[in-house]
């Protein structure tokens, strides 16, 4: 989740449920599943064609430190999802040319002393990552966050974006796209919002994606594996390939983030 801004059902998030794996987990045999087995997608390095080839591309893993992030069936940490799904994604878009900037790359928060002595951390670490961003051009955004809700029925990935910046929206529409795809079953369609700090701070094509719920089992039994990991980072990596391949989103290049 993504600070104290939540859509629905994110306002329901800090009721999340701590339920214990073994009963609510699916079968074992469901592992075998093909949304368990690794992907045969490749990057080819040596095929340097991509539109995101020499783009700017920051990923932002949700949390991290003493900030968990939302917890899930059998107490799994949202922030430790995000992170492997951000590492994961990054090695992808290297693989195709890009410049990779990540916000984080261990379990930690991007708050100051300053900002913790002040009891401002959350703040502090949101202020942190912008800071990422703006110390260099930037081309595209993405934040990766998990869901929780009260109820283990709601599921589905869902892109979020500024209601106001049309780069986004876009960006934010194919990336949903790949997320029906490549993911579990999801019916979700993209949310506009006009609150979130990052979203707001940045321009271009900057998205916050949610990339299932911890709160559902089928989903939080999927996160956890390093196959469908795989497979929402390969997803995310899809759309950005998609959008800057797209000759009317070239102009973004040129405005940066």
């Amino acid at each position: 989740m993504h600070g104290k801004h939540r859509h629905v059902p994110l306002a329901f998030a800090a009721m999340a449920m701590l339920v214990g794996a073994t009963s609510l987990f699916p079968p074992a045999q469901e592992a075998r599943a093909a949304w368990f087995r690794p992907l045969q997608h490749k990057v080819n390095p040596s095929t340097q064609s991509t539109g995101i080839q020499g783009k700017v591309i920051v990923v932002d893993a949700g949390h991290g430190g003493r900030d968990s992030g939302a917890r899930g069936v059998g107490g799994i940490e949202e922030k430790q999802i995000t992170l492997a799904v951000a590492q994961k994604l990054a090695r992808y878009l290297q693989q195709g040319g890009a410049i990779v900037i990540m916000t984080r790359t261990a379990d930690t928060d991007l708050a100051t002393d300053r900002d913790r002595a002040m009891k401002q951390r959350h703040l502090g670490d949101l202020r942190g990552r912008l800071n990422v961003v703006r110390r260099q051009r930037v081309d595209a955004f993405v934040s990766i966050h998990c869901n929780s809700a009260p109820s283990p029925d709601w599921r589905g990935a869902q892109v979020l974006y500024l209601k106001t910046n049309p780069h986004a929206k876009q960006l934010a529409t194919i990336m949903q796209e790949a997320f029906r795809s490549e993911l579990l079953p999801t019916h979700r369609d993209v949310q506009s919002n006009r609150t979130l700090f990052l979203l707001k701070r940045i321009e271009g094509p900057t998205v916050l994606a949610e990339i299932g719920f911890v709160s559902n089992p089928d989903e939080a039994r999927a996160l956890t594996t390093g196959a469908y990991q795989e497979r929402v980072a390969f997803a995310m990596y899809q759309a950005l390939v998609r959008y800057f391949s797209d000759p009317a989103a070239q102009h973004v290049a040129e405005g940066g983030g």
